[in-house]
């Protein structure tokens, strides 16, 4: 009887899977991830039937747990909830009963076949009952393994941003230009970015995990972070380091309530410090400046008097005997009105009678170079000009360029005294600014001279004013340029250079 059942159930397995699949489709509560792969879930399906009705006939219960294990492992990696998988294999063992009451009349022909039967049946409720406890089972022990996964991941990603969040502290403490010293409590090195070794000319990798007395020889403002550690308040100071004017601030580290250490950041000042030096030193000469312009404006007006009474008394009285007094005379008078002219001009003193004009650079580069030549051929000096026949307009005052072309080639062949024959004048354009760069093959400048080359005043000539320079650099200034000094690579003399916007048509 067993064997006609199974072949008759063998059959009908197809059948009954697509019955147990539609059952599926119109349950609300079966996960849809179960209905979508239709021809799949039909092998299971059938797959399952099968070894229900290999057990109703050998009485082994082998082939049907070996196949859940496999089902239940595989659906509970899927994430398909439990319910839904037990729901399932309940409509497989009543699609395979409801089947078997159906059928039984053909299937059976004695009492004790029938009685057979029936006990069949009671079996095979114990079974799956048996078979979703191993659901259960693997279930569960899947849900403890991807709970423990999902731990590990999380630690394992903690670990990772951990190390992710160290890596970008180190970059950005590595990469910045402020010197940074982080000690423990037992004023031990625990960091030291390359700033700070840098700033104290040290070996970053031989200071980590020394003790700074170990480090740096006793001195006040290395012993400060101490005294913050002591204390456990910040503290600020100003520092010179290697030559360095540093600014020092050190604050604690606590660590849960307890002091763990302390942080100094240094910052270089120098550049700061010099920039308010300059600052101060500019607004004094400025003030200066006022005052020297309002003393050569009213000296100026006397003078005028002076000159013209003196040229009235040499025309009335002039002789052989005294003629040479009245051009000593006229000859210092003129030498005080250009002084005062520079002091003017040095001050931004504006003068009512100069109107600013569009006119071409190189009419007046031009001009000097042909005043210049007399007294450069008497001395031997060769004026060299390097100019492409291009022309540039430039907008300001036409005599003030003047006397900076002027000064500045003066100024080139004053310095070929001892040494040199040549000034080379080059005259190009630069995106909207001309150029004009003027550089001589003799002794060069001075490094203490290249520094104080546009203070007012400042002079290396037994009988210079101090006044050229400053004042070419505030005409330059005025009319939106830049003027800088060096020493020549090519010629080995000084270069100076000009920069003036060019004037727009």
């Amino acid at each position: 009887m067993k064997k006609r059942i199974r072949k008759h159930l063998t059959s009908l397995a197809p059948g009954l899977a697509a019955k147990a699949y539609d059952l599926l489709s119109d349950h609300n509560r079966i996960s849809a991830m179960i209905l979508e792969e239709r021809s799949y879930t039909l092998s299971l399906l059938e797959t399952f039937i099968l070894s229900l009705v290999d057990f109703m006939e050998t009485g082994s219960r082998e082939r049907a747990v070996e196949q859940t294990t496999e089902i239940a492992r595989f659906r509970a990696k899927q994430g398909i909830p439990l319910d839904c998988v037990l729901e399932r294999v309940r409509l497989c063992r009543d699609t395979l009963i409801e089947q078997i009451r159906r059928d039984g009349h053909r299937l059976i022909f004695t009492e004790e076949e029938r009685l057979e039967l029936y006990q069949i049946q009671l079996d095979l409720y114990e079974l799956v009952d048996a078979l979703m406890d191993v659901f259960v089972h693997i279930f569960e022990e899947e849900e403890t393994q991807r709970k423990q996964l999902e731990l590990q991941d999380e630690s394992t990603k903690e670990r990772f941003s951990q190390v992710a969040e160290q890596e970008l502290v180190q970059l950005v403490l590595q990469s910045t230009d402020i010197a940074v010293l982080i000690i423990d409590r037992h004023l031990r090195i625990v960091e030291a970015n390359y700033s700070f070794a840098e700033l104290q000319q040290v070996d970053r990798a031989q200071i980590i995990g020394k003790h700074i007395d170990e480090i740096f020889r006793p001195r006040e403002n290395e012993r400060f972070v101490q005294w913050v550690i002591e204390r456990g308040q910040s503290g600020h100071y100003v520092a010179e380091i290697n030559g360095t004017l540093t600014t020092v601030s050190t604050s604690p580290i606590y660590h849960k309530g307890d002091l763990w250490g302390a942080i100094s950041v240094m910052r270089n000042i120098t550049d700061s410090k010099r920039y308010d030096d300059e600052l101060s030193k500019r607004e004094a000469l400025a003030a200066v400046g006022q005052l020297a312009a309002g003393m050569a404006h009213e000296i100026r007006n006397p003078l005028t008097s002076i000159k013209g009474f003196i040229q009235l008394l040499k025309e009335q009285s002039e002789t052989p005997e005294n003629s040479s007094y009245f051009s000593v005379i006229l000859t210092e008078i003129e030498r005080i009105d250009g002084l005062l002219n520079d002091v003017l001009v040095l001050a931004r003193y504006r003068d009512d009678k100069m109107n600013a004009e569009r006119f071409l650079i190189m009419d007046e580069v031009l001009g000097v170079i042909r005043l210049l030549e007399p007294e450069s051929n008497r001395r031997g000096i060769r004026l060299e000009l390097k100019w492409s026949g291009e022309e540039w307009y430039i907008y300001g005052y036409r005599a003030r360029i003047k006397q900076v072309v002027l000064n500045i080639l003066k100024n080139a062949m004053e310095a070929l005294a001892t040494k040199g024959t040549m000034v080379r004048i080059t005259v190009y354009a630069s995106i909207n600014q001309v150029v004009l760069t003027v550089e001589d093959d003799g002794p060069g400048l001075e490094e203490q001279v290249l520094k104080n080359l546009f203070v007012p005043f400042y002079t290396t000539k037994p009988d210079g004013t101090g006044l050229g320079l400053s004042t070419t650099q505030r005409i330059i200034l005025d009319h939106g340029g830049e003027i800088f000094a060096e020493n020549s690579s090519q010629l080995g003399g000084a270069r100076f250079e000009v920069r003036l916007p060019i004037s727009q048509a």
